[in-house]
Parts: C-alpha cells; structure tokens; sequence
C-alpha cells in the first residue's frame, strides 16, 4: 500500500497514443518479434496463413513479423512517463516499419 507522500500510477485513457513516438520503437519491436516467435516455437496458433518463403531467418521470426506486420497480434505496449503515469498501447495503433 502507498505512504500518503506517494501516489499511486495513474493510467492515462485516451483513444491514441499520448505517451512516446506513434510508432514501435526499435527495442518494443524487438520484444515483441522475439516474445511471439518463442510463443510460436511452443506451439502458440499461428494468427496468419504460413509464409512460404522464409529465406534465412527461422520460420518463427518471420510469422512473428508478418503477424506484426498485418496487425493481428493481441499484444499492448505498456509506457511509461517519469512521474508514474502510464498508457497501455494496442499495437494495431503503432506504426511499424518492417525495414528496421
């Protein structure tokens, strides 16, 4: 529980991005292509036809990439300001660069 000098994080609720760039950072597309292959690897549903080129990339990073890529993962990014406030962010708001 909170000392009375301290607040509580407070969420901030719009129906945009009000926190950072609108678009995925380097790091938040790392996490999120990293985190959905691992989940594709152990056997998560795939979210989109199966790509059949992959070229040299493991097949999971490149469903993870197209599934980002369609906007069909059901992922939030949640960030943060320095004075406790947060807003969770769908990913389907983000824009997103596949030549990154």
């Amino acid at each position: 529980m909170p000392k009375k000098d301290e607040e509580s994080p407070k969420e901030i609720i719009a129906n945009e991005v009000k926190i950072g760039p609108p678009r995925l950072t380097i790091y938040e597309l790392a996490r999120i292509i990293g985190a959905r292959a691992i989940q594709i690897a152990y056997g998560a549903p795939i979210l989109i036809p199966i790509p059949r080129e992959a070229g040299n990339e493991p097949i999971e990073i490149t469903i993870a990439k197209e599934e980002l890529k369609a906007k069909v993962l059901p992922i939030t990014i949640q960030r943060w300001l320095p004075d406790g406030r947060y807003q969770n962010i769908p990913v389907t708001w983000l824009k997103y660069d596949p030549y990154i």
